[in-house]
């Protein structure tokens, strides 16, 4: 369960650390296995905070041309 390629949406990211989430609270798995995968969704999870943030951004920017457009 690599979650490597930054080229994932949102979604696939969010995804990938609601899995790990249940994996680790399964307690099916090592402690290295769980360091790891815990370490993967810390990775997958900034990941989609860095991709909110942005979307924020791209929002506010549109509003700002919304605001200054005259119909």
């Amino acid at each position: 369960m690599k979650s490597n390629n930054k080229n994932k949406t949102f979604e696939e990211h969010l995804e990938i650390a609601k899995k790990i989430v249940y994996k680790l609270e399964s307690g099916d798995c090592s402690l290295d296995e769980m360091l790891n995968l815990y370490q993967e969704g810390i990775e997958s999870l900034k990941i989609c905070g860095k991709k909110l943030s942005s979307f924020e951004e791209k929002i506010k920017v549109i509003r700002k041309l919304d605001e200054n457009l005259d119909f």
